[in-house]
């Protein structure tokens, strides 16, 4: 993405076990440069309700040093619950909520206990195009940004899929992730910012987390042609290695696209899937 003026950008993701804030700074070409990277001991598992106050003030102290940068925020979710929909091609962003509002009163018993990202599905046919609405609890996202807007002007806020789906953009091939996480097993395929597949299954237990994830590994038969990135609370060696034996794939760690340009990366540990999924938070930002 070219870029004619410099601009700094905050992003925070806050993952299911840690946070990280980076604040990234567009070269005035091609390029990036980190002036901040930081990983934070705690998730979205901690902002339970009586004891999230304690570090959302955390957070916050971090965060109070570029008040008057932007803030780009990505929080993840326990689970998603995703609708396929087709709407007009062209619409607005203000057709689009009104759309997705329809959408959620019709799948949802309770559409305002919910979020929703928005996000392109399978090809464009026609007069309408296919999207992939992906609903998530609002709480303890919406509590967590509406702390956060006090100080700093939000210009993204949205859940952690939509950073990981546009950083597909720059991978030039289907980027398949497998999010392990204690709650959930997400496996997505997407090219070119366009999910192709997306599944969410609950588990309540590591064998269960091994059964699905394994499942999902040998019915996608792309699996076998391209790259595996993981990522999640649940993606230690011992799991890896287990999916990695029972399946004859080759798992590595979530990173990103080479064709990221980060002008200073021996500055910062940017290896992290936290991190990357905040880089990604800030390149979407910057990108909308």
């Amino acid at each position: 993405m070219s870029q004619v003026t410099s601009k700094s950008l905050i992003a925070c993701s806050i993952d299911t076990t840690v946070s990280a804030i980076v604040r990234l700074k567009t070269s005035g070409g091609n390029g990036y440069i980190l002036s901040a990277c930081k990983t934070l001991p705690f998730g979205i598992n901690d902002f339970a309700p009586g004891k999230g106050m304690r570090f959302l003030k955390k957070l916050e102290k971090y965060l109070k040093e570029w008040k008057a940068d932007e803030l780009a925020l990505s929080i993840a979710a326990k689970t998603w619950l995703p609708l396929p929909a087709s709407f007009p091609a062209g619409a607005s962003p203000e057709e689009y909520q009104k759309y997705c509002k329809i959408e959620a009163e019709y799948f949802l018993t309770k559409p305002e206990e919910y979020l929703c990202d928005c996000t392109d599905y399978g090809s464009v046919e026609g007069l309408h195009e296919k999207h992939l609405l992906l609903f998530y609890p609002a709480e303890p996202c919406k509590t967590i940004s509406d702390f956060l807007s006090v100080n700093h002007r939000i210009v993204f806020r949205n859940s952690t899929q939509l950073p990981l789906i546009h950083l597909s953009r720059f991978a030039g091939e289907p980027q398949i992730l497998l999010e392990l996480e204690r709650d959930a097993v997400i496996f997505t395929i997407t090219i070119n910012g366009r999910i192709e597949k997306f599944s969410c299954r609950q588990v309540k237990s590591r064998e269960e987390t091994e059964y699905f994830a394994i499942r999902e590994l040998v019915n996608n038969p792309i699996c076998r042609e391209k790259g595996i990135m993981v990522s999640g609370a649940m993606a230690d060696k011992a799991m890896t290695t287990l999916i990695s034996n029972e399946t004859s794939l080759i798992l590595n760690p979530l990173r990103l696209p080479a064709s990221i340009f980060i002008g200073n990366p021996q500055e910062f540990d940017i290896s992290s899937s936290v991190v990357v999924k905040t880089i990604g938070t800030a390149l979407t930002a910057l990108a909308q």
